[in-house]
């Protein structure tokens, strides 16, 4: 009877401990302008945790392991800075955008985060002592912006990166009511993760999505637009990390924000 009693506690708590494991914080991108005219200065925030559009702060310790590019209507990259406002949240980075056509903002993050009886830190296990829980952490956020209209195909590109939402229309050329169809890549290749996508507005409850779906026999997903604003796509795939010596998981989390007008 005992025996079965530790038995049960043990699925118990490894259930708790997988459920909490799939839900680490999300990171997305805002812009205060999706639609802007040539020559005019956008403002570009930093989402993170589990309320869209703003929930809470990310760490300064993990604002210094960002980066932060843009990619031009030919695809042309171009740095972006990016500096922790205090111990938490980002400084608001401003931009102009020079040319007509559609850009992408892309910031990527990518850190070793490890629980330790002391708090987390964000380094591989083997530094640390007393580790209870480490995973390898990797965000892909993306924001399409439309300038005098859109023009280019840098946004239905594969970045490289490990998780990544590749749409394969512009959301400028989509209605209310009509279908943003996309690929979620898996190293390189689309895959079946499920897919979330929500509206400013629609919920301020954490993980409450307006829309799920799965990728299809051809592995495109389709997220039905409800209604216009600012919307946010989300993926997530939870794998085993390669090199146990540094964590025992990966996180791979990708999102991508834009405006339906």
């Amino acid at each position: 009877m005992e025996k079965k009693f530790l038995i049960i506690v043990c699925v118990i708590l490894m259930s708790g401990f997988i459920s909490t494991c799939g839900y680490a914080h999300s990171l997305w991108l805002i812009v205060n302008n999706y639609n802007p005219c040539v020559g005019q200065e956008i403002v570009i925030k930093i989402g993170w945790g589990h309320k869209f559009p703003v929930d809470d702060q990310p760490p300064a310790k993990m604002v210094e392991k960002m980066n932060l590019f843009l990619l031009d209507p030919q695809g042309n990259k171009r740095l972006l800075s990016i500096k922790p406002k205090g111990k938490k949240g980002v400084k608001p980075i401003k931009v102009k955008l020079n040319e007509k056509g559609t850009y992408v903002v892309v910031l990527v993050m990518k850190t070793f985060v490890s629980k330790t009886i002391e708090g987390y830190f964000y380094k591989p296990k083997n530094e640390l002592k007393n580790v209870l829980t480490s995973f390898l952490y990797q965000a892909v956020a993306k924001a399409i912006i439309n300038v005098n209209g859109s023009k280019g195909n840098s946004y239905k590109k594969w970045l490289g990166y490990e998780l990544e939402i590749v749409p394969l229309k512009n959301p400028a050329s989509i209605r209310e009511g009509e279908f943003l169809p996309l690929y979620s890549f898996l190293n390189g290749k689309p895959t079946r993760t499920w897919i979330y996508a929500t509206y400013a507005g629609f919920s301020d409850l954490e993980n409450t999505f307006a829309w799920t779906t799965k990728p299809d026999k051809n592995m495109i997903a389709k997220v039905k637009i409800l209604k216009k604003g600012i919307w946010l796509v989300k993926t997530k795939v939870l794998l085993p990390y390669k090199d146990t010596r540094k964590a025992d998981e990966q996180k791979l989390i990708s999102t991508l924000t834009f405006k339906i007008n």
